[in-house]
């Protein structure tokens, strides 16, 4: 649970200034091995396929950027 004062003082925060401090935490997670269950597997191969038969319902990784940048303003 986030303490409420920490949790006030990032909702105070700017996007960008969320964003500076998501990419730090970030970068002091250990690069553990995550366990992911079967029911996970199953909807992460569930959309693969979804993705394969119709490509038109995902984004490239450009154009997830783009929509990303335009939210920031």
């Amino acid at each position: 649970m986030v303490d409420p004062a920490l949790q006030s003082a990032i909702e105070a925060m700017s996007l960008d200034e969320r964003l500076e401090l998501v990419e730090f935490i970030e970068s002091t997670v250990d690069a553990a091995p995550i366990e992911i269950g079967e029911e996970a597997k199953a909807t992460i191969r569930s959309r693969a396929a979804e993705l394969d038969a119709d490509p038109s319902i995902g984004l490239t990784w450009d154009e997830l950027k783009a929509r990303l940048a335009a939210r920031r303003g």
